[in-house]
This record gives C-alpha cells, structure tokens and sequence, in this order.
C-alpha cells in the first residue's frame, strides 16, 4: 500500500514536471545524452526523498530543492567524464524551440549565457524562468525574497549587457 502511493505520487510529480525539470538540465548540460542522465539522476533522487517529504515546504519548492541539488552535484561529475560539445539549440523541451530563427538564435544566446553564470546565479534564474516566486525561490536558495529579488535584477542586468 505504501509503495503503490508513493508509485503514484512520484509518477503524478514526474508527470507534472517533466518539461521544467528537461529545461533545468539544459541549463546545466548541452549534450543530450548527458541532460538526459541528469533528468534520470534528478528523478531517481526525487524517488528516494518522496518518504522524507514533510511539508514544510510546498511540494513544488522541495521538488526544485532537490532537482538543483542534484543537478549541481551530476552536471559536475558529467562534465569531467564527457568533454563532448553538441550544439546549443537541442535543448529538449518546447520551451526552447522557437518559432524564427531570430527567436532561436536568441534563445541559444540566452542559454548559452545562463550556462555561463555561476552556478548560484544560474539556479536562481533557472527558477524564476520556470515562474516560481521571489518567495519559493528563497526557500530553495535559503534566502530572503528581498535577497532573491536583488540578485535576480542584477543577474537580469548582466545578461542584458551581455547578450548586446
């Protein structure tokens, strides 16, 4: 009985969030077959945490908790065992697609850029391009929503200055 719900609460997560935790991987990773191995990793890490899950948290906030947590630690790890470089624009997950190939040369350059921040940086934006808030964003990062706020206008600033 335990097993059949925690089976049906980690299908209902992975189901529910399966574009935005493809599109947090692209953001870490630009091979496919390494973004992929990130999203199984994240995915086998959300199995085992689901018994632990107390509530202190929304559920959508622990689940990006431990997907960055663990895209932290894999993308490294991945990074040092594969060296391989594939183009920017296979990142999976429609978000990413565009429509003209203004838009998607924009997006590559908007990918490549949040690839190239640090990563403390990069999860925030991550985050608030997956529309969570200033508020749900602190919980994962341990900071206040102020803090959140400041450093997402100053990671905005910085792109915008590169991408001209």
């Amino acid at each position: 009985m335990i097993d059949d719900a925690r089976r049906e609460r980690f299908l209902r997560l992975i189901d529910e969030y399966q574009g935005p935790l493809a599109r947090l991987a692209a953001a870490y990773l630009d091979d496919t077959a390494d973004r992929d191995d990130l999203v199984q990793e994240i995915a086998a890490a959300i199995w085992q945490a689901i018994p632990r899950f107390r509530g202190d948290a929304s559920e959508r906030t622990w689940l990006y908790r431990i997907a960055h947590n663990t895209a932290i630690t894999a993308a490294g790890r991945i990074r040092r065992r594969s060296r391989r470089q594939v183009p920017l624009d296979e990142a999976d997950g429609s978000a990413w697609r565009a429509p003209t190939v203004e838009r998607d040369e924009q997006r590559r350059l908007l990918l490549e850029r949040v690839r190239a921040l640090p990563e403390a940086d990069r999860e925030v934006i991550v985050m608030h391009l997956e529309g969570l808030s200033h508020g749900e964003i602190g919980e994962v990062m341990g900071a206040s929503p102020g803090a959140i706020a400041t450093r997402l206008s100053r990671i905005r600033e910085r792109l915008t200055h590169e991408l001209r």
